[in-house]
């Protein structure tokens, strides 16, 4: 695993490991869910052996003896798990804006970062950046087309180099990077709270058609995803944005007509793209109707 401290740009801050009281660990405005299985499976190794990566606090101001939670939460509930009373621990000296920094940091050279986990993690990287840069702008109103075409093109000069950075640190190209940045920015952060751990968070093609809709309907259509609706398509139906009746059972009886056609019911990867394609001309047909809706509201 690449040592997120070698990545960081900033310079190297005075730190020491020491055996921490686990009470003394606050737990405070974390990005990422804890991973329960994962949490088991570390407790099962570190039962056998030794926790072999130290997890990440830094000091309280004002408050001795007491600590807020920078990266490990999984590690910090498998020691819980375990009932063990300190764990082992590397003590930095950071400001809140470091601590998050650190946080997504440390989470952005992991793997096992679900596609929902590493765009909220680029895009809150990209805020601090845009609060610590007066000539970059990541913020203003997310809900407005206006906003997003206008960050489309412009800083780029300023944004440069922070999707090199992002990129060395997550291995994706800038490109990726500009557009996981983009989508963060299209997210209503009430949809985002409703399909964290659901299918939906894995899958970037889902993201981005969530993505394309108003925020209302994003946060009506994650929540019939947070209730077992198992992708958008069957949420949108849930959500009552596609009506059950005469349309459904005539795109049942198409699909049957293909896969008659193609002699042979499809395959997962033919579904999957089939899906995606679908859904793409679902968001440009709808975005091809909001002019006319608009209109049609004025004259009214």
């Amino acid at each position: 695993m690449r040592d997120v401290l070698s990545l960081s740009s900033a310079p190297a801050l005075p730190e020491h490991e020491i055996e921490v009281e686990i009470e003394a660990i606050d737990v405070v405005n974390r990005l990422r869910l804890v991973d329960r299985a994962y949490v088991e499976m570390i407790a099962a190794s570190i039962s056998e052996t030794y926790l072999h990566q130290p997890i990440a606090v830094a000091t309280t101001p004002g408050a001795s003896n007491r600590y807020v939670l920078v990266d490990g939460e999984n590690r910090l509930e498998a020691y819980k798990l375990l009932g063990r009373a300190t764990i082992p621990a590397r003590i930095r000296e950071l400001t809140r804006e470091e601590r998050e920094k650190h946080e997504i940091h440390a989470n952005l050279i992991r793997n096992e970062l679900t596609a929902l986990d590493r765009t909220v993690f680029v895009g809150r990287l990209a805020d601090i950046f845009a609060a610590e840069n007066a000539g970059a702008q990541n913020g203003g109103d997310r809900k407005s087309k206006k906003w997003r075409q206008k960050n489309q093109f412009a800083n780029l000069a300023n944004w440069s180099s922070f999707s090199k950075d992002a990129a060395r640190r997550t291995g994706l190209s800038t490109r990726s990077i500009d557009r996981t940045r983009e989508l963060f920015g299209k997210l209503s952060p009430d949809a985002v709270a409703l399909i964290r751990g659901t299918k939906v968070a894995d899958n970037q093609v889902q993201l981005q058609a969530l993505a394309e809709m108003e925020p209302e309907r994003q946060v009506a259509v994650a929540k019939a995803i947070a209730e077992g609706a198992g992708n958008i398509a069957k949420a949108r139906i849930v959500a009552g944005f596609v009506p059950e009746g005469g349309v459904v059972r005539e795109a049942e009886q198409l699909l049957a007509k293909l896969e008659a056609l193609l002699g042979r019911q499809w395959s997962l990867d033919q579904l999957r793209a089939a899906n995606a394609m679908i859904e793409a001309k679902i968001v440009a047909a709808e975005a091809a109707q909001k002019p006319a809706r608009a209109t049609k509201g004025k004259t009214a």
